[in-house]
Order: structure tokens, then sequence, then C-alpha cells
């Protein structure tokens, strides 16, 4: 009987040592730093407003929430894919695809080789990517993708307008 209470002493102490020093521990753990900004030039989204830009389809859905559940299935890896936006955001869009309160999955480009590009690694994965027959007029809102595209002078992304995409 006294070796019993002995051990079951001996464990309840060890348990309320054990206890203390994770709590002590946890108290002098230094907090979390901030990481900071990131390195480099940071870019503000660019929707490209008032540009003609050409728009590489997904697909199209009559609700947002629809739109983003097929999102979802189309990971592109590290790699920017599709945005869901409105098909009302592109003038001429409602005439080649959709009508004005459907949602799409589009990226958007002003080059024709970045939406080539892209349409090639979109069917590399195996996704839906069909290129929109004409130019569209960005009106602005969401963001769908542009600077992604290599500018055509070799110097970096594209994040300006080229000739063909102004009006």
């Amino acid at each position: 009987m006294k070796r019993t209470l002995a051990i079951v002493l001996s464990l309840l102490g060890a348990v309320g040592i054990s206890v203390s020093v994770l709590a002590a521990v946890g108290r002098t753990e230094p907090a979390p730093r901030d990481v900071g900004p990131p390195i480099g030039p940071q870019m503000v989204p660019d929707t490209g407003w008032g540009e003609l830009l050409i728009v590489v389809v997904g697909g199209v859905y009559p609700t947002r929430s629809e739109a983003e559940a097929a999102n979802e299935t189309m990971s592109f890896g590290n790699m920017s894919g599709y945005y869901v936006v409105p098909v009302a955001q592109f003038q001429g869009f409602d005439r080649n695809v959709g009508s004005p309160g459907d949602f799409a999955l589009v990226s958007a480009f002003r080059t024709e080789q970045g939406a080539l590009d892209f349409v090639a690694l979109a069917q590399s994965f195996e996704y839906p990517a069909s290129i929109v027959p004409a130019r569209v007029r960005s009106l602005g809102g969401v963001y769908a993708g542009l600077g992604q595209e290599a500018s055509p002078d070799g110097t970096g992304p594209l994040t300006h307008p080229v000739p063909e995409s102004l009006p």
C-alpha cells in the first residue's frame, strides 16, 4: 500500500513539475516577429481600364458561387490561373460569351502571344481555354490577371498598355 501511494505521489509530482516547466517556457518564448514588406517592386493590381484586351475564357456560370467553385477545381500550381469576373466588366464580352448577369473564369492579356501562352498552359493541365474572338474594352472592376505576361521587349512583366491595347 505504501509502495502504491509512493508511486502515485511521484507521478503526480512529475506531472506538476512538467506542467510548471512548460508554462515557464511558454511565457518566456520570444514573440513572433513581423516579416516586413516584400522584397522588390510591388505591382498595383492593374484592371486595364479603357484598354482593348484579349480575354481567355475558362467557362461562364450563372452565379459567382458556381464560378468560384469551378475555379477551385482548376489549380495552376504556383502560377496564376483564372479570375472570377462579372461578364459585364468587359464591353463587348457579352456579344461573344455569356450574358451581362453571368460570371466568367477569365485571364486578360494585352498581347496575343501572352494569351496564346496562357491557352497552351491551361490546355497542358487539360483545362478549358478559349480566346474571345475580338478584343474587348475593360471597364475596370475586378483584377483579371494583367501584368502576368512578358513584355515584348523582354524587360520583365508587361505592366503598361501596348499600342494594340489602346483605343
